[in-house]
């Protein structure tokens, strides 16, 4: 990824155009803290290596496996690393235990691939994961997964299809990027509205990004997402359009790109913004408890609407400011209700908050994140509380 503090000269009485803030932006964040944060980015403190150390001489108990965690287990196409957690632990987010990883290998993890046997060992009341059986007495404390196929080939820590939309797509674009984003100006032959194949031309694409054959993605703002504990807005939601693809580089003092519409998704038409389209990055994080205490509230879930469920995606009014990086697996809960007790003069009694589900945080931004909802005994609601397992 270029640097992202860089910012390029756009049209006339028009602000330079940030790439660093096309994406999920806390309002009033800059360039230079808008992009998102990548586990490689992160330093491991001398407290996590001592604690890594001691989980890779201990692994986890063995009460903590699941109650009908397999022996051995075959890694398949289609697998995830949530889903074989599952299999193993009644805690999947304690996965790096099992394995006796240590923080860099939790930054940085070893892949697994589909044909690969997992072998789960115990002893003593300990329990450990290996590539390898148990041999000689020997319990190995690292895995070593290898493939001559190459990283391409390993399975993604969750679903790929329940977050594609959600790597590619603009979702939540700040104000700033509204202002300064490139836009649709004209269209050709009197034309009102766009389809695949049609020609149009925008202001504001500018160099590097401004080269014949760039992807851009069309999209509108819909509405402001709103912080539902403190009412700031962290965002606006941003409806995607379709994409198209410069075919002919920036002319004349105005600066006008002509461009081509190569996916419409909805119409398109003059006024509609334009952003770079960015590459697709896997998401192989290792899923994992934080390692601060989190708390923070659900700020929308995804297609506008109140209540969602599992494998919904939901935004979290929290990111790396407060700690969270991807790989985080967070709770789910609700308020507990204020009840009467009437045994007790009618008092006012506050119920402890309702945990229902968890949730896989697999994009973060400095104010807010993206996580998909694993599992849900109970209806996702905006505003719900989101913090550390325990």
């Amino acid at each position: 990824m270029r640097d992202l503090t860089k910012e390029h000269h756009a049209a006339p009485g028009r602000r330079p155009y940030a790439f660093a803030r096309w994406m999920l932006c806390a309002a009033g964040i800059t360039a230079v803290t808008g992009a998102p944060v990548h586990a490689t980015d992160l330093t491991v403190t001398p407290a996590q290596r001592a604690q890594a150390s001691v989980t890779a001489q201990r692994g986890i108990a063995a009460a903590d496996l699941a109650s009908d965690a397999p022996q051995q287990y075959v890694v398949r196409g289609g697998d995830t690393l949530w889903g074989i957690s599952g299999r193993f632990l009644r805690q999947p987010w304690r996965w790096p235990e099992l394995w006796g990883m240590n923080q860099q290998q939790i930054r940085n993890p070893h892949l697994i691939y589909p044909g690969q046997v997992l072998y789960l060992i115990q002893r003593d009341g300990r329990a450990w994961l290996s590539t390898s059986p148990e041999a000689g007495g020997t319990v190995r404390l690292t895995p070593a997964m290898r493939s001559e196929g190459g990283p391409d080939g390993a399975i993604a820590s969750i679903s790929a299809k329940d977050i594609e939309p959600f790597l590619i797509r603009p979702l939540v674009v700040d104000q700033g990027t509204l202002e300064t984003s490139a836009r649709i100006m004209a269209l050709t032959e009197s034309r009102v509205y766009l389809g695949i194949g049609d020609t149009a031309y925008a202001r504001g694409i500018s160099p590097p990004e401004a080269v014949v054959g760039s992807d851009w993605q069309a999209f509108k703002p819909v509405k402001p997402l709103k912080d539902p504990v403190t009412g700031r807005v962290l965002g606006y939601e941003a409806e995607y359009q379709g994409n198209v693809r410069v075919t002919r580089a920036p002319e004349g003092f105005d600066a006008v790109t002509t461009i081509k519409v190569t996916q419409a998704q909805q119409e398109m038409g003059s006024g509609t913004l334009l952003m770079p389209q960015p590459a697709r990055e896997p998401v192989r994080y290792v899923p994992r408890a934080p390692d601060v205490m989190l708390d923070g509230r659900i700020a929308a879930v995804y297609g506008g609407v109140q209540f969602g469920g599992a494998k919904q995606v939901v935004v979290l009014n929290i990111g790396t400011a407060a700690g969270l990086e991807p790989g985080h697996v967070l709770a789910l809960s609700r308020a507990g209700q204020v009840v009467r007790d009437r045994t007790d003069g009618n008092r006012a009694i506050q119920l402890p908050d309702e945990r229902y589900g968890l949730a896989f945080v697999f994009r973060v931004f400095p104010g807010v994140a993206y996580a998909l909802v694993t599992d849900a005994s109970n209806a996702i609601e905006v505003g719900d509380r989101v913090t550390s397992p325990r």
